[in-house]
């Protein structure tokens, strides 16, 4: 008798037999991506406007160009903190012996004006060609002559020549003019025809015609010592000097104790000749 063979049945895998996610599950997971991908999205926009917002508040401003806007809003200015109203006294022993060094008092020295013994001596480095020198020259000084006349300030000159290629001849044509007595007569008509917003060029014809309408007597002797070797060589010399001072703009200033680099405000140089006298008196 034969018998029928049991059929066996087919191998199941595992896959297979799981059950599939519940409906509810799957809705939630979806909902979960959307959002996962959402919440990515913003932060790259969120980014990108910090960014722009960041190039935008520290770029330069060019001036007299309008400022870019800041999409946020701007955040309040602090209040200005107090500026000085005078120059402060260099506590360094070592700073303040060379900047006592360079103060000559010498009675014969044709670039200085005010009393040898004045309790406060201003060293101001120069040069003819400098628009801020001019500025000097013609807002400042004027306001500091009381101060000379009645003993307070001496102010004796050294030459920075440096600004332009007739720099050092403009200072050669000061020497000149020392040699006359007439240094500081050259020095206001050079300064008073200079336009403070450029760097005039000079040549030996017009720095002679200065000399004249300063009252140099002879301009043969004028001509002579300010295109000589040794009057070039002492201009190169206190140019040299300045620098190795570390002294490489214009105006610069010594007073007494105190230093002004760069153009300062009548106010604020007087000030500060005022509190050096102070404290010598």
């Amino acid at each position: 008798m034969s018998t029928v063979p049991t059929p066996v049945p087919e191998p199941t895998s595992p896959a297979s037999s799981r059950p599939g996610p519940h409906p509810a599950v799957l809705t939630v997971l979806i909902v979960i991506a959307v959002l996962l991908a959402l919440i990515a999205a913003l932060l790259v926009v969120r980014d990108t406007s910090t960014s722009t917002t960041t190039a935008v508040a520290t770029s330069p401003v060019v001036a007299g160009s309008p400022a870019t806007e800041s999409p946020q809003a701007p955040t309040p200015a602090a209040p200005p903190a107090a500026q000085p109203t005078a120059a402060a006294s260099v506590t360094d022993e070592q700073v303040l012996a060379l900047m006592h060094a360079e103060v000559r008092r010498d009675p014969e020295d044709a670039q200085a004006k005010g009393d040898v013994d004045a309790p406060v001596v201003l060293v101001l480095y120069s040069d003819f060609s400098c628009p801020y020198c001019t500025m000097f020259a013609q807002d400042v000084e004027p306001g500091l002559s009381d101060l000379v006349e009645d003993g307070t300030l001496r102010m004796e000159w050294r030459d920075l020549a440096q600004i332009s290629a007739s720099s050092p001849l403009a200072a050669q044509a000061g020497i000149a003019a020392a040699n006359q007595g007439r240094f500081w007569e050259l020095h206001d008509a050079v300064y008073a025809a200079a336009d403070p917003k450029g760097h005039p060029e000079y040549t030996e014809e017009s720095l002679l015609a200065f000399a004249e309408q300063a009252g140099v007597e002879d301009l043969e002797r004028f001509r002579a010592d300010m295109t000589s070797q040794e009057t070039v060589d002492r201009v190169a010399e206190a140019t040299q000097h300045a620098h190795q001072l570390g002294i490489t703009g214009t105006p610069f200033l010594i007073v007494n104790d105190a230093v002004i680099g760069g153009y300062a405000p009548v106010e604020y140089v007087r000030q500060t000749v005022l509190d050096q006298a102070a404290l010598v008196g």
